[in-house]
C-alpha cells in the first residue's frame, strides 16, 4: 500500500509518544503531537482530524505493514502500548511494509538537511537499518539532485523557522554586484528552491512602498533575529500563489503575466510536450513537419530567457515582439563570439 511522508511522520510521532511511559496519552494529546510534527516538518497549520488519526491507529494495529502494534485504551481514555518494550522500529516487517517504508524513507531522507528533523533522524535511521537487514541491500532506489557544499544550506533551518514564526531578521548579505556585504532588516515571507539553489523572499523594513525582495541563500553571510522590529506582513504578497505564473524566482509584485508564443521544431517537440515549460503551456498549432507552436502565460524574466536559449536553434520566440527581439539579441551576441574564431 502507498505510504506517504505525512503518514510516516504521524506514525513515527505516535510511536514515539506511546514509548514515553511517563505520560498518559489521550486521543487529543496524540492528535496535538501529530499536528505539531506536521507543522514542524511541512509548515502545515491544519489540525490532524480524528478520522485520519483513527486510520493511522488501524494501520499500526493491523498486519498490513507487519506492525500488529499492541495499542490499548486504558480507562476508556488513555492510549498506550500493552507491551512496554514495543516499538515499530523493533519489529520485522512483511514485504508490503518494507516496500511502503522504503518508498517513504527514500523521500523523507531528502529532507534530513533540515535541523527541524533532528529529533526524528534516529527513528528514520532505525527504520532504514531494519529495511536493509531484511532486503540485504543498503543502496537507495532514488537519487535526487543535491549540490554538495552548497553555501546557503546552513541557513535553511534558521530561515525556515523565521518564516514560520513570523520573526523579523537581520541578514548580512553580499550580492554578486556589491563590493562588500551590508546588513539588511527583513520581514521573511517564503523560502523557495529553484534548480538546487535556495532563495528567501521577503521585504526590506526600509521599503517605502510594498515590495518583495529576493535573496540567494548562498550570498548570505549571517542571520540573526531582530527582536526590536515587530514583524510586518505584506498584504500584496500571497506565498501560495505568488509564483504561479513565474518560471524561476525573478519577479516583482506588480509584474503581470504575458502571452508568450514559441515555436519548437520536430526534434524537440516531443520533449517539450512531455515536460512542459510551465503549467499554462498550450499547444496552439501542429505543423506538417512535426514542429509545434505553443503558448505560455508567464512573467517574462531572466529564467524564461535562459530556458528558451537552452534549446538553441530548436526554439523560436514568435511573440511578444519585444521578447523575440531580446532573445534574438542574445543569440547574435553568442554567435559573434564563435565567429571570432
Amino acid at each position: 500500500m502507498p505510504l506517504n511522508r505525512s503518514t510516516l511522520i504521524r506514525i513515527s510521532t505516535i510511536d514515539k509518544c506511546l514509548q514515553n511511559r511517563y505520560r498518559r496519552w489521550t486521543i487529543d494529546d496524540l492528535i496535538d503531537a501529530c499536528t505539531d510534527a506536521l507543522a514542524e516538518y511541512e509548515g502545515r497549520s491544519n489540525r490532524v482530524s480524528r478520522r485520519t488519526f483513527q486510520n493511522d491507529l488501524a494501520l499500526m494495529r493491523s498486519d498490513r505493514l507487519g506492525y500488529n502494534a499492541p495499542i490499548v485504551v486504558r480507562d476508556n481514555k488513555y492510549y498506550e502500548y500493552d507491551d512496554p518494550e514495543y516499538s515499530i522500529t523493533h519489529l520485522p516487517l512483511n514485504d508490503e511494509g518494507l516496500d511502503a517504508l522504503n518508498s517513504a524513507l527514500d523521500i523523507l531522507r531528502q529532507l534530513q538537511g533540515f535541523p527541524q528533523l533532528a529529533s526524528s533522524i534516529d527513528i528514520i535511521s532505525k527504520l532504514n537499518e531494519q529495511i536493509s537487514r531484511h532486503t540485504g541491500a543498503s543502496a537507495p532506489a532514488m537519487d535526487m539532485e543535491h549540490v554538495t557544499g552548497y553555501r546557503g544550506e546552513k541557513f535553511i533551518g534558521q530561515l525556515y523557522d523565521a518564516v514560520r514564526k513570523e520573526q523579523t531578521i537581520i541578514v548580512e548579505y553580499r550580492s554578486f554586484k556589491a563590493k562588500q556585504a551590508e546588513k539588511v532588516t527583513i520581514y521573511p515571507y517564503l523560502l523557495k528552491e529553484y534548480r538546487n539553489r535556495w532563495f528567501l523572499i521577503g521585504e526590506k523594513a526600509a521599503n517605502q512602498v510594498p515590495q518583495v525582495n529576493i535573496y540567494a541563500l548562498d550570498r548570505i553571510l549571517s542571520v540573526e533575529i531582530d527582536a526590536e522590529h515587530p514583524f510586518k506582513k505584506c498584504t500584496d504578497f500571497d506565498p501560495a500563489h505568488f509564483f504561479d505564473d513565474t518560471i524561476g524566482v525573478t519577479r516583482l509584485i506588480n509584474d503581470r503575466p504575458r502571452r508568450v508564443v514559441i515555436k519548437i521544431d520536430r526534434q524537440q517537440a516531443p520533449y517539450v510536450e512531455s515536460k512542459p515549460f510551465h503549467k499554462s503551456q498550450k499547444v496552439e498549432q501542429r505543423f506538417r513537419d512535426g514542429s509545434i507552436q505553443l503558448s505560455l502565460k508567464v512573467v517574462i524574466n531572466n529564467e524564461l530567457e535562459r530556458l528558451i536559449l537552452g534549446y538553441g536553434g530548436h526554439a523560436e520566440v514568435i511573440a511578444p515582439p519585444e521578447f523575440r527581439q531580446r532573445i534574438a539579441e542574445s543569440i547574435r551576441r553568442a554567435a559573434a563570439r564563435y565567429e571570432k574564431d
